[in-house]
């Protein structure tokens, strides 16, 4: 991915992908703005049918993590792979 937008300026950095229960698949990625600070963000595949998954398309919701209070700038980045819990919540790591 470019880094191309506000969120992502500074570096598109690591990384993890996730298939979503109807089988489509998200990308979580973190994001680095221009003063550095890194967020969280998704994107989805531009063309499910490209075995190589080369195009992204970023959600118009990113960021959708920033860091949290006591957390600083700089520490939050590398999302895991997602995972469904039973009553239906997504979650995910963040080293």
């Amino acid at each position: 991915m470019e880094p191309d937008q506000w969120y992502d300026i500074g570096g598109v950095l690591t990384g993890s992908a996730t298939i979503l229960t109807d089988g489509s698949i998200v990308m979580l990625y973190t994001g680095a703005t221009k003063d550095m600070s890194q967020v969280q963000n998704i994107a989805y595949p531009a063309d499910l049918s490209d075995p190589l998954l080369i195009n992204w398309v970023k959600s118009s919701a990113n960021p959708i993590l920033v860091p949290p209070p006591g957390i600083g700038r700089h520490d939050f980045r590398d999302p895991s792979t997602a995972w469904l819990t039973p009553n239906g919540d997504w979650r995910f790591t963040i080293g």
